[in-house]
């Protein structure tokens, strides 16, 4: 073998051992079971036209629906509507309980009419008759004061009386009880001392029963004969001043007697609009859709204002879900017209405005969509629940859809011409800021851009990309896109 043919063999078996070195090595970095990565759907960056869209998300909720509360704090005592009733303007939803409210205008007209006689005391020089005649009132105010005590003492003594003899009775059947051995076994053994101690124990039980309600009703005389009391000291007071006026009158007395009857008025005036805040009225005519009440139940009186969507009277709270925002006892609706509702973002607001078209599609059935108008926008940020935020609504075709289910909106403002453009999926958002995926043929690179108009499924991309380069389509590999809408 000649020199040359040898070198020739020696550089064929080391380029053999090479590539076989190379084979070996694969093997056993990549076992057979090894699947090489699946490449990313990417997507070229091109120059393009589309429509600029303003896209959000909302509900479908009834144009018209008020919330009704009950202004002052009370215990509901009756419902006098149930859902899907129709009801008229000043029908009767609900009442409180107006024992106290009551009690309190009674009092108030007392107290007005006792200041209207000392004013009228105070105004005019009284003569002898007259004078006699107050007398004669405080004199009967003071009888009436003692009759009224002689029949409180007399019913407290016969209350107490009632609730002694049923404890008596009681310690009587309980010693028989003790006495007949009916607290032992033993009287299992015949058939008379069982039959005995049953008719003991139920005895007991009716005595017992008996002092319950006695106990009760002594508690409730007390605190009406309180009341009683108060409205006989009450009497005799007021004869009393008003006699005193009477005798000598002044400029100040009369001062004080006018004020006093200011004071009386409005005081009866507030009792009497406490006692008819009680009772809970319709504001308007339609149907009751929601009760969120019970009998029992406690509320607090609510003045807060129920934000609503812009063009309606439907509350924002129906398309937020917010547990927070105010809302009502009972929801009225007053029509049959459907609405969409939705948030605006504060850069689009300026975008929209009524008559607009909206594309509204039905989250639940994406692959059709029907054309809405634009009804109105917030010209300034609505408060709900401390949270501030723009809010839209837009009408939509009778019947096709329903209330309650959640919508795309896509709303056309005008047309991009022309620029640099990639798939909306290609970009998310990364410490805040939008990045995008460049692809350099092996990895996908984040990369910063700034956006500019966007479309339905397509985004300007400003800086950052050049026209050419291939992107990523993140939401095909499972990261969270960036919110554009």
């Amino acid at each position: 073998m000649s020199p040359k043919v040898a070198r020739a063999f020696v550089l064929v078996v080391a380029i053999g051992l090479f590539i076989g070195a190379i084979t070996f090595g694969v093997k056993l970095v990549f076992p057979a079971s090894y699947t090489p990565p699946i490449s990313p759907q990417l997507a070229t960056a091109t120059k393009s036209s589309f429509s600029v869209t303003v896209n959000t998300t909302g509900a479908v909720v009834l144009s018209t629906e008020t919330a009704v509360n009950f202004p002052s704090p009370g215990k509901i005592a009756n419902l006098d509507v149930s859902v899907g009733q129709s009801v008229q303007k000043g029908t009767v939803l609900a009442t409180l309980s107006s024992t106290a409210a009551q009690s309190a205008v009674s009092q108030a007209q007392a107290n007005l009419v006792s200041a209207q006689a000392r004013l009228v005391a105070a105004e005019t020089p009284a003569t002898p008759s007259q004078i006699a005649v107050l007398q004669t009132t405080i004199n009967n105010a003071i009888q009436n004061q003692t009759d009224t005590a002689s029949i409180v003492q007399t019913t407290a003594s016969i209350d107490a009386q009632a609730v002694a003899a049923d404890q008596a009775a009681i310690s009587i059947t309980e010693g028989d009880l003790t006495s007949g051995n009916c607290q032992s076994s033993s009287t299992t053994t015949t058939t008379s001392p069982t039959a005995q101690c049953q008719s003991y124990q139920a005895q007991l039980t009716a005595q017992e029963n008996q002092l319950t309600t006695d106990q009760a009703r002594s508690q409730s005389d007390a605190t009406a004969d309180v009341q009683k009391m108060n409205v006989a000291q009450g009497a005799v007071t007021a004869a009393k001043a008003a006699l005193n006026a009477a005798i000598t009158p002044t400029q100040s007395d009369v001062t004080t007697a006018q004020a006093a009857v200011t004071s009386a008025e409005a005081s009866l005036q507030s009792a009497q609009a406490s006692l008819s805040n009680l009772t809970l009225l319709s504001p308007i005519s339609g149907t009751i859709l929601q009760i969120n009440a019970q009998v029992g139940q406690i509320v607090t009186g609510s003045s807060a204002t129920v934000q609503v969507l812009p063009g309606t009277n439907s509350p924002i709270s129906a398309i937020t879900k917010n547990a927070t925002a105010p809302t009502g006892l009972f929801i009225i609706g007053t029509s049959s017209q459907l609405v969409v509702g939705f948030p605006v973002q504060s850069s689009s607001v300026s975008m929209l405005h009524a008559g607009q078209v909206a594309i509204i599609t039905n989250q639940a059935t994406p692959s059709s969509s029907i054309q809405g108008k634009i009804i109105a926008v917030s010209a300034s940020p609505i408060d709900v629940a401390g949270t501030s935020s723009y809010y839209g609504t837009a009408s939509i075709p009778s019947n096709s859809l329903v209330a309650g289910i959640q919508v795309n909106i896509s709303i056309p403002i005008s047309q991009a011409v022309n620029v640099l453009s990639v798939p909306i999926s290609a970009v998310y958002l990364l410490g805040g800021n939008p990045h995008i995926d460049i692809w350099n043929g092996h990895t996908g690179v984040p990369t910063a851009v700034t956006l500019g108009a966007q479309g339905t499924s397509q985004v300007q991309v400003t800086s950052g990309l050049r026209s050419g380069e291939q992107v990523v389509l993140v939401a095909n590999q499972g990261f969270t896109q960036a919110g554009l809408a």
